[in-house]
């Protein structure tokens, strides 16, 4: 196979690639598959070919624009071969016929504001991928492998998903991969993070996952992309919700990798799970890249006739509390011809649930239910599912996580759940959230959740509360952060004095990139967020406090999963300020020009009384650790003039008791993660910390014979997460055990629970 170096220098050292072959794109007049790679460099770099060759055509700027071209022509070991530079500025003294030299002519210069060279192998409509394992860029160094972040099943050929792990019939296999193409951590940024992988595939296996019960063709590898399909056939290989950084594949489409790649067809196809007896399995999904790194997961489902279509997710519309402690939940009514009803449950901690009501008291026609003095925790949180009437019962996936806290302060908190992006383009896939759960367990206030419907249709009013914390995720421009009426209302409570906390990462985005947004959406930005948009992607994940701020002294990490992030945030805004308004954090070091906050005080245009305005440039529920999160937004109020108990609520919101979860995936290849929680003691002085307990987290073989030691030191109250490689050990079932010291009680807690090594 042609093996050659790269068309930028160093030519003979490795470079990262921000775009690979055969990802998704949706950037030109219809969808298509990428059909090279992108290899950065700054504005203005020369491109140089990586064979002796003639040109054979050139596209200039003004004909071809951003895509200006120049493509060569070369003979290697007799066969005659073509390669296309894309997004120069074409040599002005290059013709037609000339002859060009590799790493030597100079063939044009990467474009104004492209920042890159698209490199593509191969004629058009054949192309090939230029850094496949056994040829092209040379060398290629990518020490980050493939992650399968989500795997879900629908009905072939609709987007109605399968749920609670039941599955029958034609199903469609729908899987999220992330693939990132660097060498270093030093190379790695959003563009670089958000890649199309190289082979996806799967099998259907047992349920102890020791026997292959169905493979596909190919040894189950659907796509493996040496080769482009045809763009014809790019829906069938992308699902709904692919972007040009999310690549969400259906898996079950084509008749396998060697099929495409000879054919460059991908046929409508399903993974036909009535063929196999009812019954328990696996389904095992594996990713791999041109290096050879993997990533595997493994999916319990069950396959068993009847109907599996559950209801919606429930929308909660509000959770709020009067000045008696009566506590109102309402929600927004399902539409399902056959719902039964819905089950309300509740916690303290957001992790242990209970059943409150169920659909005997909640039927298909209940969209409220109320509460007086029954709940003696000051904080509470709800969450909601919908039920049908087949059987067995279908369940819902849960409703985003509302709150209360009650009788604490004078002053009133408004939570408002403005995270409405479920597509699977965005950071967070999933169909519900808790983020407004995870805003509420860092107040330490009164406070009261609703859904920024809820503002709309009236039944919660902006002007009953002190403070306004807006969740936004990385809602963006689909669905939009502010919308015309949101903006009207906000306009309206900040002339009246109000106090509003933004934290999101696509905020500015949406309001003010360089084209899209109207005049309205801009102004709204400006003139009472008080910020400018500056960029997209700050390429940092540690945020520090602005000197001579409320936040000065603060620094932590947010956005990162392996750090304890819900989701990783790979495109968070970066801001200036405006219309007086201050820098209070930066992206990386203090005095960063990169700024991820801006404040305000005073009064804003047409106002009556003075307000404040803070915006964080990233979602503040990505904030790494609680503690951080607790420590931020108690800032966040100090900055607002508003007086907390932090110290104190903080103990009141760790974890009430020890607990051992379930290690994630299970079972697993070469590594698993494993959370645990550490209780609070007995409650310390005022101002004297916490305490802590010796904690030992240990993993045994089933004869018992210890194999790693994952813990074992003093560890204070909080929820820790550990991850374990076994990679170094057979296949088969440990066990793993925590024991820490009861709280206010003689005796140790201890817990064992099982994992299984897959290989």
């Amino acid at each position: 196979m042609t093996r050659h170096g790269w068309p930028v220098t160093p030519f003979f050292e490795t470079h990262p690639i921000t775009g690979t072959f055969c990802e998704f794109r949706n950037t030109l007049s219809s969808d298509h598959f990428h059909n090279g790679v992108d290899i950065p460099k700054p504005d203005g770099s020369p491109v140089y070919p990586v064979y002796n060759g003639v040109v054979t055509s050139i596209g200039t700027v003004p004909s071809s624009g951003d895509n200006a071209f120049v493509r060569v022509q070369y003979v290697v070991s007799g066969l005659v071969k073509s390669d296309a530079y894309v997004h120069i500025s074409p040599n002005p003294l290059l013709n037609v016929g000339d002859s060009v030299y590799g790493y030597q002519t100079v063939l044009g210069t990467i474009l104004s504001g492209l920042g890159h060279v698209h490199f593509t192998h191969g004629v058009v409509s054949n192309e090939i991928n230029a850094i496949r394992p056994i040829g092209g860029l040379t060398p290629y160094i990518d020490n980050y492998p493939p992650v399968i972040r989500s795997v879900r099943f629908f009905i072939d050929e609709t987007n109605t998903e399968f749920l609670n792990g039941r599955v029958n019939g034609l199903v469609d296999i729908r899987v999220h991969i992330a693939e990132t193409n660097a060498a270093d951590p030093g190379s790695v940024t959003g563009s670089t993070s958000n890649n199309g992988t190289y082979i996806v595939g799967y099998r259907i296996l047992s349920a102890d996952a020791m026997t292959v019960i169905f493979e596909p063709p190919s040894g189950g590898t659907r796509y493996r992309f040496d080769r482009k399909p045809s763009n014809t056939y790019v829906a069938r290989v992308f699902a709904p919700g692919s972007d040009v950084s999310t690549h969400m594949y259906t898996i079950t489409n084509g008749d396998g990798a060697d099929y495409i790649n000879g054919t460059q067809i991908v046929n409508p196809n399903a993974w036909n799970s009535s063929a196999l007896p009812a019954g328990n399995y696996i389904v095992m999904i594996f990713a791999e890249d041109t290096r050879g790194l993997t990533d595997r997961v493994y999916v319990p489902v069950r396959v068993e006739p009847g109907d599996f279509v559950a209801p919606a997710a429930p929308v909660l519309k509000s959770v709020v509390s009067d000045s008696a402690g009566k506590i109102t939940v309402s929600w927004y009514p399902n539409a399902e011809l056959d719902l039964r009803g819905y089950r309300l449950y509740f916690s303290i901690d957001g992790t242990n649930w209970t059943l409150k009501d169920g659909e005997s008291v909640l039927g298909n026609g209940s969209t409220s239910r109320s509460y007086s003095n029954v709940f003696s925790p000051s904080t509470i949180f709800f969450r909601l599912a919908a039920i049908d009437s087949a059987s067995p019962t279908n369940i819902s996936p849960f409703s985003d996580v509302y709150g209360v806290r009650l009788n604490t302060s004078t002053e009133k908190i408004l939570i408002v759940d403005g995270f409405d992006r479920t597509e699977p383009s965005s950071s967070y896939h999933e169909v519900s959230h808790p983020f407004a759960m995870t805003y509420g367990r860092s107040v330490a206030m009164d406070f009261n959740t609703c859904a920024n419907d809820a503002l709309l249709d009236g039944s919660v009013l902006l002007r009953d509360y002190d403070v306004v914390l807006w969740v936004l995720g990385d809602e963006s421009v689909i669905d939009e952060t502010f919308n015309s009426s949101e903006q009207g209302l906000l306009r309206t409570y900040l002339q009246g004095g109000g106090k509003l906390f933004v934290s999101g990462s696509e905020v500015a985005y949406d309001l003010d990139r360089p084209a899209g947004p109207t005049q309205e959406d801009r102004d709204f930005l400006h003139t009472f967020l008080k910020a400018r948009y500056n960029g997209d992607d700050s390429n940092e994940y540690t945020v520090t406090g602005a000197s001579s701020t409320v936040f000065a002294g603060t620094s932590f990490r947010y956005g990162i999963v392996s750090e304890g992030s819900p989701y990783e945030e790979d495109w968070p805004d970066y801001v200036i300020p405006e219309g007086g308004s201050m820098v209070v954090l930066n992206y990386g070091a203090v005095g960063s020009p990169l700024y991820a906050g801006i404040g305000f005080k005073g009064v804003v245009q047409n106002g009556t009384q003075q307000g404040a305005v803070l915006l964080f440039g990233f979602p503040f529920e990505t904030i790494t650790t609680k503690a951080d999160r607790d420590t931020v937004m108690g800032r966040v109020f100090q900055f607002f003039d508003v007086t907390t108990d932090v110290e104190d609520y903080a103990l009141d919101a760790l974890p009430p008791s020890h607990e051992l979860y379930q290690n994630y995936p299970n079972p697993f290849n070469a590594t698993t993660t494993i959370t645990f929680e550490i209780a609070v003691g007995t409650r310390p002085a005022r101002h004297s910390g916490s305490g802590g307990h010796a904690v030992s987290l240990r993993v045994f073989d089933l004869l018992g014979r210890e194999v790693a030691k994952l813990v074992d030191e003093v560890k204070a109250p909080g929820s820790y997460v550990v991850t374990w490689d076994a990679s170094n050990l057979a296949s088969g079932v440990y066990w793993y055990r925590m024991q820490a010291p009861l709280t206010g009680q003689a005796g140790n807690f201890t817990k064992v629970r099982s994992m299984m090594v897959v290989k």
